[in-house]
């Protein structure tokens, strides 16, 4: 049995799941390693905070640090007047000032991180492609144009988006839409994949 794909440019649209797909890596990455604690992870989950609770903390940060940035201000200015009588308050101040300002600053989330590397990835992908390529996916292993791609049991957890499969094996990533299988069914290649790989296929 084998499976063939004529892949296509990746457009703008799937930014959002090759996104997810690479939060869901690292997520399998990071429990691999780490089991003990992605089970208390997985525990406190289980209790899962309210997001009107969590906006109030946000609230509180913010205010913490506008009075910190105050405080480390009051203290700053007469420090740097007179540092060498005003020592105390002069690192006090600045302490206070620094730390206020990233309590203030706003955070670039794991989303937004992923994103960024999924455009990446999609550029990445899209500049290397050509329209003659072809994967084919076979009893033996992934080939590209004819020449050895990936071998199976060097696959990392496979992961399914609603468009697309992403695959890696530490050291390349494929990302094939499902719309550029052109032998085989999608229901069929996942089955097949995780026979292959013997890894059961992620969903994102």
């Amino acid at each position: 049995m084998e499976f063939i794909f004529k892949p296509e440019k990746l457009t703008e649209d799937l930014s959002y799941e090759v996104s997810a797909a690479i939060s869901k890596r690292a997520e399998l990455t990071s429990r691999k390693k780490f089991p003990s604690l992605w089970e208390k992870t997985d525990a406190l989950n289980a209790h899962k905070i309210p997001e009107e609770t969590l906006q109030k903390r946000k609230f509180r940060h913010v205010l913490y640090g506008i009075f910190l940035i105050g405080a480390g201000i009051f203290l700053l200015i007469p420090g740097l007047m007179k540092p060498a009588e005003l020592t105390v308050p002069l690192i006090v101040g600045a302490f206070s000032l620094i730390n206020g300002i990233f309590a203030v600053l706003p955070r670039k989330t794991d989303e937004e991180k992923n994103k960024r590397k999924a455009k990446k990835l999609i550029n990445a992908i899209n500049s290397s492609l050509n329209h003659s390529d072809t994967v084919i996916f076979n009893g033996e292993a992934v080939f590209e144009n004819g020449s050895l791609l990936m071998e199976y049991e060097d696959f990392e957890p496979p992961i399914e988006c609603r468009n697309v499969w992403f695959f890696c094996d530490g050291t390349k990533i494929l990302v094939f839409r499902k719309s550029d299988l052109v032998l085989g069914k999608a229901e069929d290649f996942t089955a097949f994949i995780e026979e292959k790989t013997t890894q059961k296929m992620s969903h994102c």
